[in-house]
């Protein structure tokens, strides 16, 4: 008890560290930052172009506190006696700083290319040069980053400094991490999602409201620099070991995309002629909801002495719950887009499209296998054939994005609609699913004797019939038409190919892992690839009017022997024992006095 309460004062004494406790190098920092704010606040009302034509609607206020924030957060943050906030808040806000600096200097490349509206709006075709507000732009971005350089891990405090020890001695949960990560993930990838999608609707020939696919380079590499920047900076500060610095770097985080979403919010909502977009609202309100999360999740609450049998319990539990909530995310993010617009034409209504009519069946699939997962009673039987089942996304999404890309490729007024998007975005919230469901697994089979592992004869058979119908499932094509040509594994390798070759792959691991596993895991092995290449037989019934004269293909008589050859080893799996109950001889029986409990006993000395 008396360990507690010196634990528990020990934690209320924490992140007490004002300016007087901070370190030079985080001093320096805070400077460099506010020198940054500086640059980038003069930049544009220096003007970034030569004679630079004027700026869509009256921006100095919004750029200036944008600008202005981060170094302001974090002075307030040290003079409330939170320094180690506050060097978060200066990392975080670093993250972005390349990415952000990549796409200002499109205006070297081609200066009309730029669809910046609270900068300048080409009002010609006269070309644009770059004038010294860019420098001064570029030099702030350059600030702010080498501060969160100079603010990251220990500030350059000495090791027996009050602001190191803090550092080291904070208190840290698991439990609490693994929960704030799963979080995180889905959020932050959101978050991305939105930031690749176009700023804001333009019938303005000077302002093209490009996405990702559409930018110009440098503006293109440089979004992708500011999503990995967001994602990467989203799951370190959940997976810190010290909640202050957490809860400072997905702040800081959150007020660098703001400097990147929020000007094309507003320029949608004031410009003539644009029109607001889904883009910057999904690249803010994740990122809003995970600042919460992470203050409440990494909150003020001190660690408990628990059990080693309790922690390991609630870990599992929690990582469970993480995980079926992302598969709900997944399966929602994959029905939004097979009902949102694929394809944007100038003018023309939305064309037809059909490649994104499985996502339907597979997000209702990972979704409710998810909400499944929420419940404790089903969460570990059923997390095996979850995790199979997200091969179906990559397998739909895959031939979604390559239709898309394809039919965007046609001509330039034919643009990404947000559907795609949210397919993308299923895939990687589902690989995050992923990721969560294999930390539970593997929290899992710490309790299991697993030294010894034979082959379950009577479900290879039947098993090993599936995975050959799986080859030809995958590998054929499903439909076949006089004048239509289907991506394969074999030839006419494309987008889509890597779908089938991810979901063949998964497949054919379900139905070898469920020869050896036990009943129940293998069984939902099993009925996890049966969905899958049920989702994949699918195809010609869903997706066959897209051309004339379609026939049924091979791969879908494939696929539906696959489906009914993985149902069946499914069902000898649920009857049968386990590989290691499946004796060579009969042992004869220990004296009553001298039984012991039939269970295996796991690699920590509990029962399994």
């Amino acid at each position: 008890m008396d360990r507690r309460q010196a634990g528990t004062r020990q934690f209320e004494q924490a992140e007490r560290l004002g300016w007087a406790d901070a370190p030079p190098q985080l001093r320096l920092a805070l400077g460099l930052s506010a020198l940054g704010a500086v640059l980038l606040i003069a930049g544009p009302e220096v003007g970034v172009v030569q004679d630079a034509p004027a700026r869509g609607f009256a921006s100095t206020a919004l750029l200036a506190i944008l600008a202005a924030a981060p170094p302001l957060a974090a002075v307030v943050l040290i003079t409330a006696g939170r320094a180690l906030t506050a060097a978060g808040v200066l990392t975080g806000t670093a993250l972005l700083a390349p990415g952000r600096a990549l796409v200002d200097l499109q205006v070297v490349q081609d200066g009309l290319t730029v669809s910046r509206p609270e900068l300048f709006v080409p009002t010609s075709l006269a070309a644009l040069a770059p004038a010294a507000g860019l420098w001064l732009l570029v030099g702030g971005h350059v600030a702010t980053g080498v501060a969160g350089l100079l603010a990251a891990g220990r500030g350059g405090a000495a090791p027996d400094s009050a602001y190191a020890l803090e550092l080291d001695a904070g208190p840290t949960s698991e439990k609490t991490r693994g929960r704030a990560m799963g979080w995180s993930l889905a959020l932050a990838t959101i978050a991305a999602v939105g930031l690749v999608m176009p700023p804001f609707r333009s019938t303005n020939a000077f302002l093209p409201g490009h996405d990702l696919i559409d930018s110009p380079l440098l503006a293109r590499v440089g979004l992708l620099l500011v999503c990995a920047a967001v994602i990467g900076g989203c799951v370190f500060a959940a997976g810190s070991a010290r909640p202050a610095v957490a809860r400072g770097v997905v702040l800081g985080v959150l007020l660098a995309t703001a400097g990147v979403a929020l000007p094309q919010l507003v320029a949608g909502l004031a410009v003539d002629r644009l029109s607001p977009d889904l883009g910057p609202y999904l690249a803010l309100a994740p990122l809003a909801l995970l600042t919460i999360l992470i203050f409440v999740l990494r909150g003020t609450t001190p660690p408990q002495d628990d059990e080693d049998d309790t922690e390991l319990q609630l870990e599992e539990g929690r990582v469970h719950l993480v995980t079926g909530v992302l598969g709900i995310l997944a399966g929602v993010a994959a029905v939004i887009g097979a009902v949102g617009p694929q394809l944007v034409v100038d003018g023309l209504n939305e064309p037809e499209s059909y490649a994104n009519r499985q996502l339907i069946p597979v997000g209702i699939l990972v979704a409710v296998l998810g909400a499944t997962l929420l419940t404790n009673r089903w969460a570990a039987p059923v997390r095996p054939a979850f995790v199979v089942s997200l091969g179906a996304v990559v397998l739909v999404v895959a031939a979604t994005l390559d239709s898309a890309f394809t039919g965007a490729g046609i001509s330039e007024t034919v643009h990404i609609g947000a559907g795609v998007w949210f397919a993308a975005a299923a895939v990687l919230i589902a690989a995050a699913a992923a990721v969560s469901a294999a930390i539970a697994g593997s929290a899992e089979r710490d309790d299991v004797d697993l030294t010894e592992r034979n082959t379950h004869l009577s479900v290879a058979a039947p098993a090993g019939a599936a995975i050959l119908f799986s080859i030809g499932a995958f590998g054929f094509p499903m439909i076949t038409a006089p004048d239509f040509v289907a991506p394969g594994i074999w030839s006419q390798f494309r987008l889509a190919s890597w779908g089938l070759v991810i979901a063949m792959a998964v497949v054919i691991a379900a139905g070898a892992l469920a020869t050896v596993a036990r009943p129940h895991r293998a069984t939902a092995l099993l009925l996890g690839a049966a969905a899958v290449v049920g989702v994949h037989a699918l195809e010609y019934p869903m997706t066959s009017d897209r051309t004339a004269d379609a026939g049924v293909g091979s791969g879908t008589w494939f696929a539906l022997a696959a489906c009914v050859a993985f149902l069946a080893a499914a069902g000898v799996a649920l009857a049968g024992p386990a590989p290691h109950e499946e004796p060579a001889a009969k042992e004869p029986e220990a004296p009553q006095q001298e039984r012991t409990p039939s269970r295996p006993v796991g690699k920590r000395g509990r029962r399994a």
